[in-house]
């Protein structure tokens, strides 16, 4: 489950999801909406992140995601994880989509508002994007 929460002049966006993998693509499927999806998969990138500590990882991937689909370009449509892992602090996906300039501009993946934990029911993450 995701949703954007309200947040004065940028995008506040929350994933809940009991599975690690799930969350993840969660996060980049949401971010497309901000991207502006594509509507055919005509072409994949692959983008992977790894840091020491949960957030770091949660804005490295979706930094990489968002710089990715402006310089390919590529307007995302889905998001499949390859590998994902709690432990280790790791992600690698492959982003499917139609090649064409992005509809948004996404600034910033931010670390302001950050959280990313696990809890009782799975993952919660929430992320600011600078718009």
């Amino acid at each position: 489950m995701h949703r954007f929460l309200e947040h004065t002049s940028d995008e506040l966006l929350e994933v809940k999801n009991p599975d690690f993998a799930d969350a993840f693509r969660e996060l980049a499927e949401a971010t497309f909406t901000l991207i502006g999806k594509g509507e055919k998969e005509e072409h994949t990138i692959t983008i992977r992140a790894s840091a020491e500590e949960m957030g770091s990882l949660v804005v490295k991937l979706l930094e990489d995601l968002v710089v990715q689909c402006e310089l390919t370009p590529l307007s995302p449509v889905r998001a499949e994880v390859v590998k994902a892992d709690p432990e280790k602090k790791e992600v690698e996906m492959k982003i499917h989509g139609e090649r064409k300039n992005p509809r948004n501009v996404i600034k910033a993946v931010t670390y302001g508002m950050l959280i990313a934990e696990k809890t009782e029911k799975g993952w919660h993450f929430q992320v600011l994007f600078d718009i």
